[in-house]
Order: C-alpha cells, then structure tokens, then sequence
C-alpha cells in the first residue's frame, strides 16, 4: 500500500486543540515544517508540502521533500470563538489583479483562478527553485475552471478532494467514501474521464471525515487506525493523509502524529510516497468494512454517537 501525506504549509498556532490561522503566527511553518520532517524522518516517510506563496520566505530552503502549491483565494475576516483572523493570501492579493473577498476558489472565474495558480505556481518556482506540480486548494473548494487552470499551469495532481461531502463551499458528493485517484471529466471534475490530471482524494473514516490528526480530538486516535485498517485489509493501493503544518508546533498533535506513522509503519508493505509517484490505480473495487472501527470505538466515538441522538430526538419534539 501506497501511504500519501499532503501537508496544507499556512501560518497559524493551536489553540483548544484547534487549529488558529492567523497571520501573524509564523512558527505555523517556521517549526511547524522541521517538526513534521523530523518525525517523518524517522519512519523514512516523505511529504508533500503544499506551500501558500504568502509563506515561503519562512519555509526552510533544501528540504528532501516534494513541494506543491497551496491557494487560499480571496479576503475575508473568520471568527474562531474568541478570535477572529483573516482567511487568503497576502502575496496574492499584492500581485494578482482579482479583488475579490470570497474565500471560495470555485466562485471566480476562469481567467481569475489561472492567474492565481499561475502566480503562486511561478513565486515558489523563482523563490524555491522547485517546479510545483500538484496542488491542494483551501477550503478544498474546486470546479471544472480550476481543473482546465491546472492542467494549462502544467498541475499533474490535485488533492483537494474530500470524498462524500458537499458542504456551503465545497462539493465532492458525487465521490464514494472511498475512493482511489482518477483522471476528471472535462464536464465535470467528479467524474473519471481522460483529462491530463491526477485527482487524489483523501482518505475518509466511516462515516465521514479526513485522515487527518487534527480530527483526533473529535474521534480519537482509534478511529483513524481503524480507517488504515479498513484500507490496508482489503488491500486498497493507497492511503492519503492530510494536515496543516500549524499543528506540528503543538506537543499533543506531534506525539498522536508520532503514535500514528508508528502504527501505520509497523504493517507489511507499506511505501511512503510523494504525490508525484502516484499512479492511476486501476482494478480496485473499494468495500465497506465497520468491523476495524466496531473494535476501535472510544469514549469520542461514544460521546458523539450520544450528542447526535439527543439532537435528533431534541429536534423531533420541536
């Protein structure tokens, strides 16, 4: 199995055990990127960094792994409980033409999103000396216009996908919970067609959600291990893994980060990966399997469980 790690590289600091993504928060990449690396290192895993271009000038020169592109579109002030931060990229907005404030990338035109690929994909060129190729768009949000814009850029993959979810800015409804790359549609990215790119979407849980460790405080590290297992027990080629570099600068998400390379490291051939060396899979028919998460169910899976009931029955009184 093919084990894939995209990193989302963005300023912010952690807070609650959720992630702040505030501007002024560097070590979100300047410890966050060495800290990641020194416990990939020590599985002899490798990652791929999407780099926003508003962070470079603090992301460490030579690294030995693979570097993508990472856009944040647009302007817009977010609240995160008692504090509020912008969401987008300042390099973008002093050298694109677009002023637009929706964070949303899907919401701008063609012409508007090549040129922020284009420019973000030249600056980490110039500044990086690297040819970016893959890309992952914040707020995983795409449409057929990003597709053709990546493609013209010279993009090979995307890993923006967050299979079966559809909420206010992103769709990827039409992907089953598990799903293993494919080429898109020129009339429509969720759909496999011939299309010159590579889509890669993130490995899901049951019922829902991304592999991701910041997703451990919700349902714990159990159920990520289970959904590794779900994968690597039917012999699924790969496993894609996603996290902001921000993260890494806490000592709780670095030692269940730690914990899960670990686990995931000690199961039989298993190949650490770049996104460049992804393949079209083919043959694979993906199964459901609840018996790894069914021995795995903790107090955060229990907790849930009962909050959902209790608003669902809450609801059917009103």
């Amino acid at each position: 199995m093919d084990i894939l790690i995209t990193t989302h590289t963005e300023f912010g600091y952690v807070h609650s055990d959720r992630i702040i993504p505030d501007k002024t928060a560097i070590d979100g990449v300047r410890k966050g990127v060495p800290n990641l690396i020194k416990i990939a290192d020590k599985y002899s895993a490798k990652i791929t960094f999407a780099v926003m271009p508003e962070v470079v000038q603090y992301f460490p020169k030579d690294v030995d792994h693979e570097i993508g592109l990472h856009i944040h579109a647009g302007w817009e002030k977010f609240q995160y409980g008692n504090f509020s931060c912008y969401i987008g990229d300042m390099y973008l907005r002093e050298h694109t033409s677009h002023r637009g404030t929706s964070t949303v990338l899907r919401d701008y035109s063609y012409k508007e999103q090549f040129e922020m690929i284009r420019t973000g994909k030249d600056y980490l060129e110039e500044a990086l000396d690297v040819r970016p190729i893959s890309f992952v768009s914040g707020r995983w949000s795409i449409n057929n216009d990003t597709v053709k814009a990546l493609i013209k850029s010279g993009f090979k993959y995307e890993c923006s996908a967050t299979a079966h979810s559809k909420p206010c800015h992103h769709d990827w409804s039409k992907l089953p919970r598990i799903c293993m790359p494919y080429q898109p549609s020129v009339e429509d990215y969720q759909l496999k067609g011939n299309l010159p790119l590579l889509e890669v979407p993130i490995s899901q849980m049951f019922p829902r959600g991304n592999v991701n460790p910041e997703n451990i405080p919700i349902y714990g590290i159990s159920w990520l291990k289970a959904c590794f297992l779900e994968y690597y027990n039917q012999d699924a080629p790969l496993f894609h893994m996603c996290l902001h570099s921000p993260c890494m600068t806490d000592p709780y998400f670095v030692s269940k980060f730690d914990e899960l390379l670990n686990f995931i490291s000690k199961h039989k051939k298993i190949h650490f990966i770049f996104s460049s060396e992804i393949s079209d899979y083919e043959n694979f028919v993906p199964k459901n399997n609840i018996f790894p998460y069914l021995v795995r169910i903790n107090s955060k899976i229990l907790k849930l469980g009962f909050n959902a009931i209790k608003l669902k029955v809450l609801g059917s009184r009103e």
